[in-house]
C-alpha cells in the first residue's frame, strides 16, 4: 500500500543536516516560564491538542498551536486551578468547559471560543486529571522521578505510562512525543540516554513526506482520496511509513529525533500547506513559521524545493494529509 523511497528520503536528510536552529525559539514564554505548574500546563495543552483547523485568534495573529500555547500560558497565570488535578475533578464537565472558553476567545467572550469539540476535549481532559490523581499522586512530575536518568532509559517503559491516558492512547505516540520534546526543551527532563524514541508524526509532516516522495502510495485507491481529501478509515500504514522515512532523515541529519519536529511540522504549516512556497513564492503564514525555527537567509524557495518530486511533479504535489476523525494527532 505504502512503500518509503529510501533514497529520496536520505537526500531530504542531506539538506536538513546543514540546517542551522535558532536559540530564540526555544527561549519562548512557553517553555521558559518558571512555575511548579509548568509541566502540568505542557501535559494538558499537549493532551487536548488535535484537529485544530478552526483555533485562531486573526487579533494576535495566532493558529493552531500558537494560540493554544499562549491561551495555556493565560490559564497557568489567572487560572492555575485547571491544571491541578484535585481542583479539576471538583469541577462538573460542562463547568470545566465554560472555564476554558474565555481562553481562546479574541475578546474573552465564552460565546466567541474558537477551540472546537470541547466535550471531547474536556473528557480528554478529564481523564488525564483522574490518572494523574489516581496514579501518580496528583502530578504529572512522578512518572519520571522514579527513574535512574543517568543509566539507559528505554523508551517504551515511558510511553507504557502514558498509555494510561486516552488522550495519549495513540499506538504510534505522537502526543506523548510532543510533550517529551517540550519538557526537555524546557530542562525539565533530559532525553539524552533514551532509546527508541518514535519520531514525532502529525498531518503536517505526514503532508510534506508525501509531497517530497519521501513516501510512495502504492494503492491507487489510496492515492486517489489522498490526493482528492476523502476520508479514509485507517490512516496507521501511511503514519508508520512516514516514521519509517523520518528515521532514515534524522541519521543522515545527525540531529536528535525530536528536532525534526522543529523543520517538518513548521515547514508543513507555512511553506507547504493549502499554498506551497514552490509555487507561489509565498508562505500560508506570516511570519514563516519555519524561519522562527531555523536559520534562513533567503527564503524565497522551500529548503527542499531542488530534490522535492511536489515542487516539479503534480502528482506529487497534489497529495494532502489523510483526512481521518482522530484524537490522536
Amino acid at each position: 500500500m505504502i512503500v518509503v523511497n529510501k533514497e529520496q528520503s536520505r537526500k531530504i536528510g542531506e539538506i536538513v543536516k546543514k540546517l542551522e536552529f535558532k536559540s530564540s525559539f526555544y527561549e519562548r514564554d512557553f517553555i521558559q516560564i518558571n512555575s511548579p505548574l509548568k509541566m502540568a500546563m505542557h501535559f494538558y495543552a499537549v493532551g487536548i491538542c488535535h484537529q485544530t483547523y478552526h483555533l485562531a485568534n486573526p487579533k494576535l495573529n495566532l493558529y493552531g498551536w500558537d494560540y493554544l500555547e499562549y491561551g495555556f500560558l493565560d490559564i497557568l497565570k489567572k487560572a492555575p486551578h485547571l491544571l491541578e488535578a484535585q481542583k479539576i475533578l471538583s469541577l462538573s464537565k460542562q463547568e470545566l468547559i465554560e472555564n476554558i472558553q474565555p481562553f481562546f476567545s479574541q475578546d474573552s467572550k465564552p460565546e466567541n471560543c474558537t477551540l472546537d469539540t470541547l466535550d471531547e476535549r474536556a473528557d480528554l481532559w478529564m481523564d488525564m486529571a483522574k490518572i494523574i490523581q489516581e496514579k501518580f499522586d496528583g502530578k504529572i512530575e512522578n512518572l519520571f522521578q522514579n527513574r535512574n536518568w543517568e543509566k539507559k532509559q528505554n523508551a517504551d517503559a515511558i510511553y507504557t505510562e502514558f498509555k494510561k491516558f486516552e488522550a495519549y492512547s495513540d499506538p504510534l505516540q505522537k502526543k506523548s512525543g510532543v510533550f517529551l520534546k517540550l519538557i526537555e526543551d524546557a530542562k525539565l527532563i533530559n532525553l539524552e540516554n533514551v532509546d527508541q524514541l518514535i519520531p514525532i508524526m502529525d498531518y503536517h509532516m505526514q503532508r510534506v513526506l508525501l509531497r517530497t516522495g519521501c513516501i510512495k502510495v502504492i494503492d491507487q485507491n489510496l492515492k486517489y482520496k489522498l490526493q482528492h481529501r476523502l476520508p479514509i478509515t485507517d490512516d496507521e500504514p501511511i503514519r508508520k511509513a512516514s516514521i519509517e522515512a523520518m528515521q532514515i532523515i534524522t541519521k543522515i541529519a545527525g540531529y536528535h529525533i525530536f528536532k525534526m519536529n522543529d523543520v517538518f511540522y513548521t515547514l508543513g504549516r507555512s511553506c507547504c500547506n493549502e499554498n506551497t512556497l514552490c509555487r507561489t513564492n509565498t508562505c500560508e503564514k506570516t511570519p514563516c513559521t519555519l524561519t522562527r525555527a531555523v536559520k534562513i537567509e533567503n527564503h524565497e524557495h522551500c529548503i527542499f524545493q531542488q530534490i522535492c518530486k511536489g515542487a516539479i511533479n503534480e502528482d506529487y504535489h497534489s497529495f494532502w494529509q489523510p483526512q481521518i476523525k482522530t484524537h490522536f494527532y
